[in-house]
């Protein structure tokens, strides 16, 4: 079996997963997917905090899905880092729910029409979408100019599902391994997740859904999508 510590290999890149402040339609348990919502007050204070958070970190890319909500956040964080240039890239969007979006996502007959309805995202395409926006972008364009001694910082503004996705892809395939104490459960708006990547492409999920930021404020719960 292959061995994933980072001990033996060289940290050259710390990608920081944030997801999106709170929206309306999280609070009100509405199915988003790609619907193009906007951040509410307590999400715009969210995303002020992670930016203030983030502040010190040295990033040399930031990449975010073009959704409002993921953008504005990325764009919170991106105002410290004046070098920096946010890329948007429509593969980072949500999980796309088709006719379901806009709708009420927290009841059982939701769930059960989310499972059979032809026109929302399949998983295994979702899973291929976000896996390979990583491969591509983060083990290609990354670490292929990553040729310093320093750890480049990398921030990806994305979803909750984009997010728990991606993690539960790499961790399954064993190109990441969970760090001591890591737990992949809730990916809460504004959470922060963290990943270190080393010289061959492997990787050590050091963060996962990291709230502790909020505690001055509420933090909210993760949506259906």
């Amino acid at each position: 079996m292959t061995n994933l510590s980072l001990s033996k290999k060289r940290v050259v890149a710390r990608v920081y997963l944030i997801r999106h402040g709170e929206t309306q339609a999280n609070r009100d348990g509405i199915i988003q997917g790609q619907k193009d919502t906007r951040l509410n007050a307590l999400g715009e204070e969210q995303a002020r905090i992670v930016g203030e958070v983030l502040k010190e970190e040295e990033f040399g890319f930031a990449f975010s899905s073009d959704l409002m909500r993921a953008r504005k956040t990325a764009e919170a964080i991106v105002v410290h880092h004046s070098n920096v240039e946010l890329m948007l890239h429509k593969e980072l969007r949500e999980r796309g729910m088709g006719d379901m979006e806009g709708k009420e996502g927290r009841t059982k007959g939701a769930k059960l029409a989310l499972a059979h309805d032809k026109t929302v995202e399949a998983t295994g395409e979702f899973s291929h979408r976000i896996v390979g926006w990583w491969n591509r972008v983060i083990l290609g364009q990354v670490l292929s100019r990553q040729k310093g001694s320093d750890v480049v910082g990398v921030l990806v503004g994305t979803h909750g599902g984009v997010i728990t996705t991606l993690v539960r892809e790499l961790v399954g395939s064993r190109k990441v391994r969970s760090g001591d104490g890591v737990i992949i459960l809730q990916c809460m708006n504004a959470s922060i997740s963290v990943i270190e990547v080393d010289e061959d492409g492997k990787g050590e999920l050091v963060r996962f859904g990291d709230v502790a930021h909020l505690r001055e404020t509420r933090a909210s719960d993760a949506d259906i999508l």
